[in-house]
């Protein structure tokens, strides 16, 4: 179903990321998306927010220290109530890369 999955991303102080997740499904069966940041779930709000095509943007401009305090696992989870779909993807900081 996600035909295009996040990609973990380098935390740059300030700068704005988006997570993609792009999912496809049956017409006749509607998908639901919810994102989730450290097993918690996202809710739109000034700094995280889900765009209309289903990416998650985090405005890591609009808070302190450059979000650095937002480095951690953000998972896409997408279903169509018969079926379901995941993808995982990091923010992290230079020099805390996944090995």
């Amino acid at each position: 179903m996600i035909t295009e999955a996040p990609v973990d991303v380098k935390l740059v102080p300030y700068a704005d990321v988006t997570f993609p997740c792009v999912a496809k499904s049956d017409p006749s069966t509607p998908l639901t998306r919810h994102w989730y940041y450290e097993d918690k779930h996202v809710a739109n709000d000034d700094v995280m927010f889900v765009a209309s095509n289903g990416s998650l943007v985090v405005r890591l401009s609009q808070v302190d220290q450059g979000g650095t305090h937002l480095t951690g696992t953000y998972l896409c989870y997408v279903t169509n109530g018969y079926s379901n779909d995941e993808a995982y993807a990091r923010l992290y900081l230079l020099g805390a890369e996944r090995t």
